[in-house]
């Protein structure tokens, strides 16, 4: 009983913590009376404003200015829908550039103008001071959205759009907008200035928007989707939600999770806050004000939020069934999208975690290599068994996604060997990024974490390009070449002649049997083990 008391007055705890971080946030209030004081909050309010209506009014010429459209019903419909999405896309890409601007200085500036120095007076919190930032630069993006709602509205007034679909795009743009200001705002907690971290910020969200518009094209250009969304759409890639610009496919479409259709904005309101949380928690290890260590927070998060990335990543993708298939009835192209979205996150965070160093005068000794009560901390020790259970937990999400799905059921003897040789072969590639983590901090005997994080990329970069690069310096005439032979993802390249021959399932054992092998050889190389 003491035991569920502990428990339930923890979680009283954190739910009003929240809304104390929300409602009692003494930054949010000093934040917001500053954008009202300045007066270049109205000019870029003004600036906003004059620009989306003047795309409103040479959309409507174009549309109403085609005399065809007019005498063709048909063709009228597809051109007001053409003019919702011009508008939509012009606002999103407004809200895309204004958004990181807004928290892209917000910690860097405190430290410039030296007024950091008393928040550590205060027993303010590093989540009370991140997350006022955020909620402030926030409440101006949703200003602005809701000064462009009557301008928008003028595609409901012609008929492009209904007014439930346009408040539903809303939304993902708002959520959107949120991670992309969360995004900049752990670039200012970490950089040195604010004109490195204005510049670092719009170089991170643009890299996050590249990889997630990836999965929109995947979503509206090829086999995996519709490309105008639509009632009755699934959106197979929940993580695009992520991106302000998904609201031009998924304002009225859902995911697919077996039994359930959730309507495709709730999954990226849900996506966002998680994402959210995920990135302040990772900025709060870096403020330095008064506060509890956040690793052990930071860690259950990825605990938790890795295997569900995973089942939200398989799930919908295993609901097609394109009619010419070969594996169950799921085409190839869609095994290799699935083990790419779902290997690729665990390799980068294996390679991220396992080096260790000093970091903020703070020291990190080796304290050896496999301690599962260091697991929630910076140990050195606790990263091999933090994404031990990790990726225990994600292979188990995977098999549960399969089970759901019913294709579980139908495996035959040829499946089941090339399933588990895959999970050889990569759980061997991640215990290989990980021993080249903990020797390449151990060569620099644990004096910086960023040194260590920095050799460690780019050893396993060199690892991975350079027998490409060999192969066509050298063997460009040759489909074929010893360079390619020893690339680390040739059973991968491999998989797809037929995946299900015995030579491929061989070569991935073998492959994933090596790799481990090496993996944990260069781990154990860790020199002498201190306290």
């Amino acid at each position: 009983m003491a035991v569920i008391r502990t428990a339930l007055h923890d979680w009283r705890k954190y739910l009003v913590g929240i809304f104390t971080q929300l409602l009692a946030n003494p930054v949010i209030g000093r934040e917001l009376r500053v954008r009202v004081r300045l007066g270049r909050g109205y000019l870029l309010q003004a600036a906003y404003l004059a620009f989306m209506i003047l795309i409103v009014a040479l959309s409507y010429e174009w549309v109403v200015g085609d005399e065809s459209n007019l005498r063709n019903p048909f063709q009228m419909q597809n051109a007001l829908k053409g003019f919702y999405y011009i508008v939509l896309g012009t606002l999103i890409a407004l809200i895309v550039l204004i958004a990181p601007a807004l928290t892209a200085n917000a910690i860097s500036l405190e430290r410039e103008r030296k007024t950091i120095d008393l928040l550590l007076a205060t027993p303010l919190t590093a989540r009370h001071l991140l997350t006022g930032k955020l909620v402030a630069s926030f409440a101006f993006i949703v200003l602005l959205l809701a000064l462009t709602l009557p301008v928008n509205a003028v595609s409901v007034l012609l008929g492009g759009v209904s007014f439930g679909d346009l408040l539903r795009a809303y939304l993902i743009v708002a959520s959107g907008s949120l991670v992309l200001c969360s995004i900049a705002l752990f670039t200012s907690v970490y950089a040195r200035n604010s004109t490195m971290a204005v510049l670092w910020s719009y170089l991170r969200v643009g890299a996050f928007l590249f990889l997630t518009l990836i999965l929109l094209t995947l979503q509206s250009v090829t086999l995996f989707g519709a490309g105008g969304g639509g009632a009755g759409v699934s959106f197979y890639f929940p993580v695009a939600l992520l991106n302000p610009f998904s609201a031009l496919l998924a304002a009225d479409a859902t995911v697919d999770l077996v039994r359930w259709q959730v309507p495709s904005w709730i999954v990226g309101v849900i996506l966002g806050l998680l994402f959210t949380r995920l990135v302040l928690t990772c900025a709060a290890r870096k403020v330095g004000l008064y506060d509890k260590d956040v690793m052990p927070s930071l860690r259950r998060q990825l605990l938790v939020l890795l295997p569900a990335y995973v089942m939200l990543t398989t799930i919908p993708l295993l609901q097609i069934r394109p009619v010419a298939g070969v594996m169950v009835g799921v085409d190839l192209s869609i095994v290799i999208l699935l083990i790419i979205l779902n290997v690729a996150p665990f390799l980068v965070l294996a390679a991220w975690i396992a080096p260790f160093g000093k970091d903020d005068d703070k020291a990190c000794p080796n304290d050896g290599i496999f301690r599962l009560s260091k697991m929630f901390t910076a140990a050195p020790s606790g990263a091999l068994p933090f994404l031990t259970t990790t990726w225990l937990l994600t292979l188990g999400a995977f098999l549960l996604s399969l089970h759901w799905t019913g294709m579980l059921a139908a495996f035959n003897t040829a499946l089941w060997e090339f399933t588990i040789t895959t999970m050889v072969y990569f759980t061997g590639l991640w215990v290989f990024f990980w021993g080249i983590g903990r020797y390449c901090s151990v060569q620099l005997k644990g004096g910086s974490l960023v040194g260590a994080r920095a050799l460690t990329l780019g050893v396993i970069s060199a690892i991975v390009t350079l027998p490409i690069i060999m192969h066509f310096l050298l063997f460009a005439h040759n489909g074929w070449s010893p360079a390619l032979s020893l690339w680390i993802f040739t059973p991968f390249v491999a998989m797809t002649e037929d995946f299900r021959s015995s030579a491929i399932v061989a070569r991935f054992f073998f492959w994933g049997a090596a790799l481990l092998v090496i993996g944990v050889l260069l781990g154990m190389l860790t020199g002498k083990r201190t306290e």
